[in-house]
């Protein structure tokens, strides 16, 4: 069993720090040996995640000052955050960045993945389908054929993209949000829960609505 070390210590750490400790219970999977935070909670620093202590190992200089090999995920939702932590974390050339794949999941073996991604319990990933390093998707989340998802792009719960989605770097989707075949989301985008996208979206805005309309940006 691989050791790992885990970044965050809000309800998204804390969601995915539990579909790995449910994954032990049917298989092998990761040990969490802890995890750091730039500001951890006040009070008790350990977190508890159903009957599994998790400790508090200390800020980010804790992995900046590894000097072996040592798996790191960095639990973090937001996009722009979740990247502004990986370009930290990356220049410590120790550092190594797997790809989580947790529970009751299905991804074609055709798949293309890059590093740091997570795939949360109950996701589907169909056949062509490419994401770039540090994706997340979360619990049942749908990637439809011949997808393209961007570098650090965030599914949110139930989101559904069809066949042939383009989605740029750095852009959420909300939860329960469908996104018609063949659409384009530019990078940087922000669409709300429960939208409905049936035309492409450009980079650096924030839409929502059925049909999703822009209300900034």
């Amino acid at each position: 069993m691989q050791e790992i070390i885990l970044v965050g210590c809000g309800g998204c750490m804390r969601e995915i720090a539990w579909q790995i400790e449910e994954q032990k219970k049917e298989e092998d999977g990761w040990n969490i040996i802890g995890y750091v935070d730039r500001i951890p909670p006040e009070g008790n620093q350990e977190i508890l995640v159903g009957k599994r202590k998790i400790p508090y190992l200390g800020n980010d200089d804790f992995l900046l000052q590894k000097s072996e090999k040592t798996n790191v995920a960095i639990c973090v939702g937001e996009p722009s955050l979740r990247k502004k932590i990986a370009d930290k974390l990356k220049k410590n050339v120790f550092l190594c960045f797997p790809n989580l794949i947790l529970g009751n999941n299905k991804i074609c073996e055709d798949v293309k993945m890059g590093q740091g991604c997570i795939i949360s319990m109950d996701a589907r990933i169909s056949t062509n389908v490419t994401l770039g390093d540090f994706v997340f998707l979360n619990t049942g989340s749908m990637v439809c054929h011949d997808g393209t998802l961007g570098d650090f792009v965030t599914l949110s719960p139930r989101a559904t993209l069809a066949g042939n989605v383009q989605i740029g770097n750095c852009s959420e989707i909300g939860m329960g949000t469908n996104v018609r075949q063949g659409i384009s989301i530019g990078e940087n985008t922000i669409v709300g829960a429960g939208s409905v996208i049936v035309k492409d979206i450009e980079g650096n805005v924030t839409v929502a609505g059925v049909p999703a309309k822009k209300i900034r940006g």
